[in-house]
């Protein structure tokens, strides 16, 4: 679905705490489709699309030209379904990584545990939340190696 974007297409990645269960998939689904086909910016139709990774990743794309209230309405969605079904993927402080048992989403303190215990290495799998251009994503810059991101900075190897 992502295909049809450029490069250059405006990413926002949302990332739940938990993997959502078919069910709330489908919550998901009809909420973020009725939100990409009534995009707006100052009363124009945004051509706006989203995929899900692994039913607990989101991305959010447009290669339209967004801003302000376009942005505020699509964070709107994601609060809706926060206060609504309980499904949360505004957590700023959680950190997304792949293990044996797929996507997992942590606090930022329980990572560094994690780090320092050698349970994350260099190899381990991260998910860039900053990442906002789908041409990064696609170069490998959304998911990449712990000793590749800015998690390897922000989150020592030595013990806590």
């Amino acid at each position: 679905m992502l295909d049809a974007f450029s490069d250059n297409a405006r990413m926002w990645a949302y990332g739940f705490d938990v993997r959502l269960n078919p069910n709330q998939f489908q919550i998901v689904k009809e909420h973020l489709d009725a939100f990409c086909q009534n995009w707006q910016v100052h009363g124009k139709p945004v051509r706006g699309a989203w995929e899900m990774i692994e039913n607990q990743i989101v991305m959010l794309v447009t290669d339209d030209d967004v801003s302000g209230c376009s942005i505020d309405s699509s964070v709107a969605v994601f609060k809706e379904l926060k206060m609504t079904y309980g499904l949360n993927a505004l957590d700023p402080n959680l950190v997304f990584f792949r293990s044996k048992r797929g996507i997992e989403a942590v606090s930022r303190p329980e990572f560094q545990v994690l780090v320092a215990a050698g349970e994350i290495d260099d190899d381990t799998i991260v998910f860039d939340m900053t990442c906002i251009r789908l041409g990064d994503a696609r170069q490998g810059k959304f998911e990449r190696p712990f000793k590749e991101s800015w998690h390897a900075n922000a989150f020592s190897m030595k013990t806590v």
